[in-house]
């Protein structure tokens, strides 16, 4: 027999065990009862004036003196609050008692594999026991069970056996006791738990068929671990039941059933998120039912807003959907109508690439040609961008583009007729993403005057950049959680539109009868291909949570656990994805959506390794790339917690709070005939890796580092040259970097980047290319790893310091 079975396995366990079997043996916890957090431990987060720690506490200590005075170590649940409430009166410690069971009822379920197990048990004349290591005795633990689970679930058991009260677990011979109480021979018992050695060894051990419930592959284990760390991230103070993971019991039923990649990324990881923002949504549109009067219409806006329409759909659909397509770039197009609106659209978004500007600005392409034309390079650029700001202070131009807004907003307005029909009164319910409800800042005004309906948007995720008074609501927004919090997350939700997505170009306008008209489709077929298996997953998990493997009396905290849990798992998923995941997603392209095709990776994992050296985890700033935390996979835990914590506390650090060691160097930086010396401290970068900035003044030819008074060998990764200003972001750094090749002199390169320096003068040399644009201040990086040092110059390592250009630039 098969000693492993898994969870949707369970209602046919019986045929897998021998003949003769009369008694059904169960383990209590994570066999039968299941409980909605992480970990036993988070139910006492609610307890009332104990805390989480003095409650282990009690139980450790009540378990060190029962294995002292009796040999044991099992104890009962009066032992555990002697001990963690020792100067309470008998009376207070029941009170206590009780309340933990209450909130143990709270949190628990049946899960419903089990009990169908034990329906087939009765129907074949089996009785049904219940084995438990547990501190609860026999008339506690079933009344747990009926309780969480119900009278019928507790009305099958025969008999309930606790380690608590017998004094021994099911390793030191509670299943023995079990047996000669149940007066039936060890091959007469089929016992299934989920711990391998307190069930199935201990069980195999006397002689009784066993089965071990793997209740999680253990990549599974690894993630939901994570998301329970994630969790702790969010700084929820509230004393209540923590780490709640209502998703556990459906996922243990349904991942042992897929297989592919894909689809267990949109089960395993989205489905929970887009299933809790489903149940969300319809509970918002009853209540903007019943305080409005009308009908609420849910318009799920199209491209991001795909994946929600169709959770919504596998189940039971709202009366009045619809599917619109309003893109960032079209909500703004209908909303340049006034002489305001105008302004400050150009003003504000002037830094844009001239060509994206003024297509928001609707210039026709022959326009864009004649005033932008093609730029090359950065001062081409800012020529056309000058050229532009000219043609747009124009009052003509002015009067063009608000024309072509208003007959754009019009043409908006009969493509959102064509989906729905609305009485006034109603409500236009948007439905998308998030995250800054930037469309609906526009268009608001627009539909609920057109319509005479009230316009709510309601989102997955929301963190406003500007107090709007629009009324808009996240399922993960600033009313549960800090604004660090949501900014963290919203740094990396590219990754969350490529999935969420459907494989339609970006819409740019409207014919005049209301019909989208789209920009072609720039991402890959293969992508497209991927992201719908994904949402396969998705909706998989959807159908089955209308009807999850989960038999309950209560769920008080149901609300918030789906809330916590969507918030624990996307945050772990943006912070610390995983192998199988990142295999997903590794091609993915992401779209800018603002009238351009331009397409930007997710992520490239080979830009990290280099990068950490180069400026440790500082290298992302600027980077367009849109999911950095992808590139760190490979990397240890160390540096992926490292900038899941500077992102979700915005702890604002700089360069030079990355090291408390320097090594200081001597540089000379040559021009014509002339050559001025300086002192430069290498900053600790990553993996024993320093790196050496040196300011390139107007003129320079070259910089000589001065290696060989400090190291007789060093490994050499790279020499570039970049703006100081993409040491703040400022630029992109990938696309402003040069590499520059190295030139030795009293040193010889013995392989690839190893170094031996053969006096003490060597210098490590990089010219300046010709024809550097010196009006943005440029700097020389030298990334090198010590390998053996001279012994005269140990005191080169010094706390850190740097050159006040590059602090300067740095802080």
């Amino acid at each position: 027999m098969n000693h492993t079975i898994l969870p949707h396995e369970l209602p046919g366990a019986l045929d897998r065990a021998p003949e003769g079997v009369k008694v059904l043996s169960l383990d209590c916890f994570d066999t039968l009862l299941w409980r909605d957090c992480h970990a036993p431990t988070d139910v006492f987060a609610g307890l009332d004036g104990l805390s989480v720690g003095q409650r282990v506490r009690g139980e450790t200590q009540a378990r060190k003196l029962k294995a002292i005075r009796q040999r044991g170590s099992e104890v009962a649940l009066g032992e555990i609050y002697a001990e963690a409430m020792p100067n309470a009166t008998a009376g207070e410690r029941d009170a206590a008692i009780a309340q933990e069971l209450t909130l143990e009822a709270r949190t628990c379920f049946a899960f419903a594999p089990t009990v169908e197990l034990m329906r087939q048990a009765k129907s074949r004349g089996l009785s049904i026991i219940i084995v438990s290591d547990t501190y609860l005795d026999a008339k506690q633990l079933t009344r747990l069970i009926e309780d969480a689970a119900g009278k019928e679930v507790a009305a099958m058991i025969t008999r309930v056996f606790a380690s608590s009260e017998a004094g021994v677990s099911k390793s030191q011979g509670l299943l023995a006791k079990a047996l000669k109480a149940m007066k039936v021979q060890a091959g007469e018992v089929l016992h299934i738990g989920d711990n391998p050695k307190a069930d199935y060894e201990s069980a195999r051990a006397l002689g009784i068929p066993a089965l071990h419930l793997s209740q999680f592959s253990e990549s599974a284990r690894s993630r939901l671990r994570l998301e329970r760390a994630c969790g702790q991230f969010v700084g929820d103070t509230n004393e209540a039941v923590r780490g709640l993971m209502p998703q556990r019991a459906l996922l243990a039923d349904q991942e042992p059933q897929v297989s592919d990649k894909a689809e267990a990324l949109g089960l395993s990881v989205l489905g929970p998120v887009f299933h809790a923002f489903d149940q969300w949504l319809r509970q918002e549109a009853e209540t903007l039912g019943s305080n409005s009067k009308g009908r609420v219409h849910w318009l799920f806006m199209l491209r991001d807003g795909h994946l929600p329409q169709i959770v919504h759909a596998a189940g039971e659909e709202a009366p009045s959907t619809a599917r619109i397509e309003i893109s960032r770039f079209t909500a703004i197009a209908a909303d340049l109508t006034t002489r305001e609106a105008y302004e400050r659209q150009w003003m504000l978004e002037a830094a844009l690439n001239p060509s994206t500007l003024a297509r928001q600005m609707l210039f026709d392409e022959s326009e864009i040609a004649r005033i932008v034309g093609d730029p090359k390079g950065e001062r081409a650029k800012a020529e056309a961008s000058q050229r532009l700001q000219g043609e747009l202070r124009k009052g003509q131009r002015q009067k063009l583009t608000r024309r072509s807004s208003r007959e754009r907003a019009e043409r908006l307005i009969n493509h959102v007729r064509q989906a729905v029909v609305p009485k006034p009164g109603d409500v236009l319910m948007l439905v998308d993403l998030g995250y800054n409800g930037s469309a609906q800042d526009r268009i608001d005004a627009l539909l609920a005057q057109a319509f005479d309906c009230h316009v709510a948007g309601r989102y997955l995720l929301l963190r406003e950049m500007a107090a709007s008074g629009l009324d808009k609501k996240g399922l993960i927004d600033a009313r549960h959680f800090d604004p660090e919090l949501l900014e963290a997350l919203c740094a990396n939700v590219a990754v969350l539109e490529q999935l969420a997505t459907c494989a339609t170009g970006s819409v740019v306008d409207y014919t005049s009868e209301g019909d989208p008209i789209r920009t072609q489709n720039s991402v890959k077929g293969a992508q497209s291909e991927v992201r719908e298996r994904v949402q396969n997953g998705v909706v998989q998990y959807a159908r089955a949570a209308a009807r999850p493997p989960v038999i309950r009396e209560q769920d008080p905290h149901r609300e918030r656990a789906s809330r916590e849990a969507a918030l624990a798992t996307l945050m772990r998923f943006m912070f610390l994805p995983g192998t199988d995941e990142l295999e997903v997603v590794k091609s993915f392209e992401h779209d800018v959506n603002l009238g351009s095709e331009r397409m930007v990776a997710l992520f490239d994992q080979a830009h990290a390794r280099a990068g950490m050296r180069r400026r440790g985890l500082f290298y992302m700033k600027g980077a367009e790339r849109m999911f950095l935390p992808a590139e760190l996979e490979a990397d240890d835990i160390h540096s992926r917690l490292s900038l899941l914590v500077q992102k979700r506390f915005a702890l604002g650090l700089s360069y030079t709070d990355g090291s408390a060691h320097s090594i200081a160097l001597s540089a000379i930086v040559m021009s014509d005939g002339d050559g001025a010396h300086t002192r430069i401290e290498a900053q600790r970068t990553h993996e024993g890796f320093f790196a050496a900035r040196v300011p390139i003044p107007a003129g320079a030819k070259a910089v000589a580092l001065v290696v060989g008074s400090v190291f007789e060998w060093f490994e050499l990764a790279e020499i570039s040259l970049s703006p100081i200003a993409s040491l703040k972001g400022e630029t992109d750094m990938d696309q402003e970097r040069r590499n520059l090749a190295p030139h030795f002199d009293g040193a010889r390169e013995h392989a690839s980047g190893i170094v031996e320096c053969t006096n003490p003068g060597a210098t490590l040399v990089a010219f300046v290319p010709p024809k550097l644009d010196e009006r943005a201040p440029h700097m020389i990086e030298f990334v090198l790893r010590p390998l053996c040092t001279r012994s005269a110059s140990t005191d080169a390592l010094r706390p850190n310091q740097t050159t006040n250009t590059i602090k300067d630039a740095a802080a």
